[in-house]
């Protein structure tokens, strides 16, 4: 496996791609929000990614299980509303800007792995 091909990048690449599911998820439940009987989605992924980065021994091998985890959407059954809706909009406008920060903090962090690949490509030329 190649260096383009690390836990790291694969963990970069899977976090971008939970935020963008979870902005999705946050905004049908902000869309539902007066739906009769709506039960809103989550998104579970940190816990799964965590466990892929903890593979003991072979970086490949870890590489693999990082590059395989995938978000999953979970709908929440519980419900305080007499409609069987569970939304709180409060709490979802929370999930959402804390989403975007997670999604730039990780468009970041992957911005910085570029520019330092680049420099290093820039420098092995000279």
């Amino acid at each position: 496996m190649g260096f383009l091909q690390d836990a790291t990048w694969g963990a970069l690449e899977r976090s971008l791609d939970a935020a963008a599911v979870r902005q999705r998820a946050i905004a049908q439940n902000m869309a539902n929000i007066d739906t009769p009987g709506y039960k809103r989605s989550v998104v579970r992924f940190e816990e799964a990614l965590a466990r892929a980065l903890d593979t003991p021994g072979n970086p490949d091998e870890r590489a693999r299980k990082v590059s395989s985890v995938m978000p999953r959407v979970e709908r929440i059954g519980t419900s305080l509303r007499a409609d069987g809706n569970n939304v709180d909009i409060d709490l979802e406008g929370a999930m959402m800007a804390e989403n975007a920060l997670h999604y730039e903090a990780v468009s970041r962090m992957t911005s910085a792995r570029v520019r330092l690949l680049r420099t290093a490509i820039m420098e092995g030329r000279r």
